[in-house]
């Protein structure tokens, strides 16, 4: 053995799920000086796991919720100290010198190699990991162990070996839950330039399926993630037809004659079946899947109510598509008031949308006040009524104001206004679009205004949503971030829009504003509006951009400090996202980003993830206002639950100066309606 090495450079990592009867034979197999970290996927042994902790130096990680195999694995190493890492499963035992064994070998080859032992089942025949459904046959090996040290096409999960930093580097995709994780690992291990060694002189003893415990439940568990992760992998390495391939696997399986007269193996096949046809469940323990996949009355009844709605809604979507706006111009013109300002018309002007339910507000006129004071001349529209002070108010700080009929939510209010400018349309240098879901500006934060016609661009937003393939919460250490403007949902924020001449002069664009449909349903509001007019846009050729570019996010990150990075992280606005706020419960308690590099990036790319899913000028207000001198402050986020809240009244009491002073009372009267 390399004399620069020894047992205490080794962690041992094992994932228990009900596995406390077997794991303390495992770690009673390991030499003095090894560290044991084991995480607790199921957290129903935690009296168990403490004890056996209390007795031997074993680190116990407990994630609120099953975190699958790959990811507790990632979860374990990262919380690791030592150079070397072994991965066991908690039935498995390490006979004597195979951990000096691994060392010796580790010693001899570079840093970028992964070991396999020797493994043999409780018989004592082999056990040895020599082909994978990703490879070809070419690359299979024969049956039984290598006779001598060798480099293998793939390893098993069961026992791995591996320096930490290069493990790190390349960790199980957390968007496998369980099964394949080891061939996928292995495939980009080969990918990145590294090795894959058996190693025959150290030896593994292994009671496979031992280490969760056996029946009926957790076997078609066990097989329902198999039949995803198969799906899953097939297609992320490009293998066809990877769903219809495997259901006629799956139902082969399952009609076979020997299912009659075995219960476990129609528990088996009926798992697998159920993991090729719904792959994007997550079913994290054999009680939740049961409880899932069974149809009680009340949810056939609830199906069928649901149905029924969305028939005797056929006619009215009809009618929104074709007949709602026509209806409205020719129903309700006459019920728009429009009066004059005294301010002047200027070549740029603002349509500012208010719903004022008690009354201009501060944080309104405030608004006012920074359009005028960059030479717009505002035009403003309300869905509701103006009480007489504020008539007087917008007498004396508007160019004009407009009362309408609250049809079509803000969408509705800017094609009024847009349409009652046509005639001034060709003299405009530029016509802003915002509303008063956001406090603007933000104390010390940049000229929106400013930055938006500096851009050049016909349509000039604030931010972007919806511009990164999103992930599920769950799976946020798998972010990619790739801009794609031609993803189905990517659309520019309605709430501040800066559009030029070319667009305004455009006859398609009055077109669009014209044969807008006017609906009464909010996420129509957004398919047809946000991200109907971004489309649009797109579609004809036009300019466009965003005075923040999300693309740059990961940049702004890697500037953070350590203290900063666990600060956004744990202050990222979920909205309504409760698989997000689980992750926030459950996962984020775990990392730190002061204690490694690798907690620093798990968190770093739990901002992404969130950013990319939800939006990032709802999800990192604070991040966004003191990096980037962000303009905007959704009020959204002081009234829709109280986590949300307390995490805008946190930022509000941070702000300074009479801007900061007006967003803070705002936010305190909003928590006072809602009782937070």
């Amino acid at each position: 053995m390399s004399s620069s090495f020894s047992p205490s450079n080794v962690t041992v990592v094992s994932v228990s799920y009900k596995s406390a009867p077997v794991l303390e034979r495992m770690i009673a197999s390991l030499p003095d000086g090894v560290k044991v970290i084991i995480v607790d996927n199921a957290c129903e042994d935690a009296e168990a796991l403490e004890a056996l902790s209390g007795r031997l130096a074993v680190k116990v990680l407990t994630p609120k919720k099953n975190l699958g195999f790959g990811r507790a694995c990632n979860l374990g190493a990262r919380e690791a100290s030592t150079e070397f890492l072994l991965f066991l499963n908690p039935d498995a035992a390490v006979e004597p010198g195979s951990i000096e064994a691994f060392l010796e070998a580790a010693g001899r080859y570079g840093p970028q190699t992964a070991f396999t032992p020797k493994i043999a089942n409780s018989d004592g025949s082999p056990n040895f990991k020599r082909r994978s459904v990703l490879l070809p046959r070419s690359e299979w090996m024969p049956r039984g162990w290598p006779e001598e040290e060798c480099e293998v096409p793939v390893v098993s999960g069961a026992a791995i070996f591996v320096r930490r930093d290069f493990f790190l580097s390349h960790g199980f995709d957390p968007s496998i839950f369980m099964y394949h994780e080891d061939d996928d690992w292995s495939l980009i291990v080969r990918a990145a330039g590294g090795r894959l060694v058996f190693l025959p002189s150290a030896l593994i003893n292994h009671q496979s399926g031992h280490s969760s415990g056996r029946g009926n439940l957790i076997t078609r568990f066990k097989a329902y993630h198999l039949g995803k992760s198969k799906v899953y992998v097939f297609r992320k390495y490009g293998i066809p037809f990877p769903k219809q391939r495997l259901l006629v696997q799956a139902v082969w399986q399952l009609i076979l004659p020997h299912n009659l007269f075995s219960s476990r193996k129609r528990a088996k096949h009926l798992g697998f079946l159920e993991g090729v046809r719904k792959p994007n469940k997550n079913f994290l323990s054999p009680e939740e899947m049961i409880s899932q996949t069974k149809t009680p009355f009340w949810k056939v009844k609830r199906e069928l109510k649901r149905l029924g709605r969305q028939f005797k809604s056929l006619p009215l979507t009809f009618y929104e598509r074709f007949f709602s706006t026509p209806w409205y111009d020719w129903s309700c013109r006459n019920k728009i008031k429009c009066s004059d300002g005294r301010l002047p018309q200027t070549p740029k002007v603002a349509i500012f949308l208010v719903f004022p339910r008690n009354g201009l507000l501060p944080s309104h006129k405030r608004s006012l006040e920074y359009l005028i004071e960059n030479g717009y001349s505002p035009l403003v529209v309300s869905n509701l009524p103006f009480t007489p002070e504020d008539e007087l108010y917008l007498k004396e700080n508007s160019w004009r104001y407009m009362e309408r009929p609250n049809v079509g939510y803000d969408f509705g209010g800017y094609r009024d206004a847009f349409l009652s400018l046509r005639e001034d349309l060709a003299s405009l240098d530029r016509l802003v679009l915002v509303n008063d879901s956001s406090w603007f500006p933000a104390p010390g934060s940049k000229n929106w205004l400013v930055e938006a016609e500096a851009l050049g661009v016909d349509y000039a937003a604030a931010a972007t949503s919806f511009g990164i393939s999103r992930v599920y919460p769950e799976q946020f250490e798998a972010i990619k971030w790739d801009y794609d403007t031609s993803l189905r949902n990517f659309h520019y924020g309605s709430y501040a829009v800066s559009i030029g001449p070319s667009l305004l002069t455009s006859k398609r664009f009055l077109k669009y504003w014209k044969r807008y449909a006017l609906t009464a349903e909010k996420n129509k509001v957004v398919r047809r509006g946000e991200i109907g007019m971004t489309r649009f846009v797109l579609k004809n050729g036009f300019t466009h951009g965003a005075t923040y570019d999300i693309r740059t996010l990961p940049e702004m990150l890697a500037k953070c400090t350590d203290e900063e990075i666990n600060k956004y992280a744990r202050n990222v606005n979920f909205l309504d996202d409760y698989p997000t706020k689980d992750i926030v419960d459950d996962v984020l308690p775990l990392l730190d980003a002061t204690k490694s590099r690798e907690q620093r990036e798990s968190l770093t790319r739990f901002i992404m993830a969130t950013s990319a899913r939800i939006g990032i000028s709802y999800v990192l207000p604070g991040f966004l206002m003191e990096k980037h001198g962000f303009c905007f402050f959704k009020k959204s986020l002081a009234k829709i639950n109280k986590d949300n809240s307390d995490i805008a009244l946190q930022l509000a009491e941070t702000l300074e100066g009479e801007d900061g002073a007006i967003i803070l009372q705002e936010v305190r009267d909003i928590r006072s309606q809602k009782g937070f």
